[in-house]
């Protein structure tokens, strides 16, 4: 009985975070056109970073121990991940400013696949069959979503943008991989405030500082923050790959949000597309998830 009720909460916790984190493309797409990219995304990373230190000195647990120490051997890794994540926020919200943010956020789905591709090529670790299967899947489907644009071209600039946010993200969570028990929460503050850095660095170069929307800071609080922390939780209740199985569908969360919010055209394309790449999701995390925790 115990055992349920924690796989309940922590059920609950990986469905909140999903939700969070599906925001974010929202958040974007509604202040794109009002205000500089650069300026929204310093606000928001920074809301996160900074919330995320803060919950981290609030709510620390972790005892110090050798293990989870971040050491210097640590800080060439800690660094390109903050590259990644630099170079994936920047093609995400340019591909946000030219298409639907329901496309935008159901393309996503293209991180399972280059995590995986990533890991099989560039850092050499076996792949299984399952894998195989979904990034089949999810291909299909991408091409399928973007039929819109014509036979021809397919696959439209928008979703070539998302695909390479996904590469970023996909050598990110490889590298993240490595050091996952640095304390994940901290180091994804660390990440959030370091990306928030690069932004206003640019947007002083572009003499385009804007503090119009402050609230973009508590955006990025609830989206990000909010988002990883209760992935963080779930992972201690429910085990992190049925916590990343849940969490893999914040895109379609996303993309069901963007249909109610800015009332976006729903295809018979999208759909079937929505339904492949679900299974692909299914498929990429079977093998995990019927593992005992």
């Amino acid at each position: 009985m115990k055992s349920i009720f924690k796989k309940n909460i922590g059920l609950i916790f990986a469905l909140i975070s999903a939700i969070f984190y599906a925001f974010n493309v929202i958040v974007e797409k509604l202040y794109v056109n009002k205000i500089s990219s650069s300026n929204i995304l310093f606000f928001m990373y920074l809301g996160a970073g900074v919330g995320l230190i803060l919950m981290h000195l609030f709510t620390k647990t972790v005892k110090k121990t050798e293990s989870n120490k971040i050491t210097k051997k640590e800080i060439p890794k800690i660094f390109l991940i903050i590259l990644c994540e630099f170079a994936a926020s920047f093609l995400i919200i340019e591909a946000v400013k030219i298409t639907d943010s329901s496309l935008v956020s159901l393309l996503q789905v293209f991180e399972i696949v280059m995590t995986s591709l990533c890991a099989y090529y560039i850092f050499k670790q076996p792949i299984s069959k399952y894998e195989v299967l979904a990034i089949i899947l999810v291909f299909i489907g991408g091409v399928i979503l973007n039929f819109k644009y014509g036979i021809f071209g397919s696959i439209g600039f928008s979703s070539i943008l998302v695909i390479g946010a996904c590469f970023f993200w996909g050598i990110l969570n490889n590298i993240t991989a490595q050091i996952s028990s640095k304390e994940p929460a901290f180091l994804t503050a660390i990440k959030c405030t370091a990306v928030s850095i690069f932004y206003l660095v640019l947007a002083l170069i572009q003499k385009d500082l804007d503090f119009s929307y402050p609230i973009l800071a508590l955006y990025g609080f609830f989206t990000y923050g909010f988002g990883i922390l209760f992935y963080v939780v779930a992972t201690k209740y429910l085990g992190a790959s049925k916590s990343t199985l849940v969490f893999s569908f914040s895109s379609i969360f996303g993309a069901l949000f963007s249909f109610i919010i800015f009332k976006e055209s729903l295809t018979y394309t999208f759909i079937i597309s929505a339904i492949i790449m679900i299974i692909g999701i299914m498929v990429m995390n079977f093998e995990d998830y019927k593992k005992p925790q």
